[in-house]
């Protein structure tokens, strides 16, 4: 796991490290997961979907995308479990493939309500990229 809950008042605040844009993004959604869902296991995908987002700069992209992730969430019921990611010129596209929810695999979490601008810090590291985001819950 190259994510990890930070101390917040009110919200899921995570810090998110990859050594590369797509993996961060993927990343950054599986963080999303696990905060909606808890510990739960990753299985084989039987679903997948498109994912496309875009912004003025990378900060904005990612939100962009988990906004879309959660869209997919909600509206098809999708846990996600693989994501294949291509980033270029301020846009992420691929596709994202997981499982149905099923209430008693995946109900150990909280609700997200939006993805947050407050705090949002994306910066390049030695290692790669490490983000840092607020989940409105």
């Amino acid at each position: 796991m190259t994510f990890e809950e930070l101390e917040h008042t009110a919200d899921v605040r995570m810090r998110i490290t990859a050594p590369t844009l797509p993996t961060l993004f993927a990343e950054s959604g599986f963080a999303l997961a696990e905060t909606l869902y808890g510990g739960y296991r990753r299985e084989t995908p039987v679903a997948a979907f498109s994912i496309n987002a875009e912004g003025k700069d990378w900060e904005e992209t990612i939100v962009n995308f988990l906004s879309e992730l959660l869209l997919l969430i909600e509206t098809e019921y999708l846990v996600p479990g693989s994501f294949d990611l291509v980033a270029e010129g301020g846009v992420i596209r691929g596709i994202v493939s997981g499982v149905l929810f099923d209430r008693t695999k995946h109900s150990g979490g909280i609700g997200v309500k939006g993805i947050s601008y407050s705090g949002l810090s994306l910066e390049k590291i030695t290692n790669g990229y490490e983000l840092t985001i607020i989940f409105d819950i």
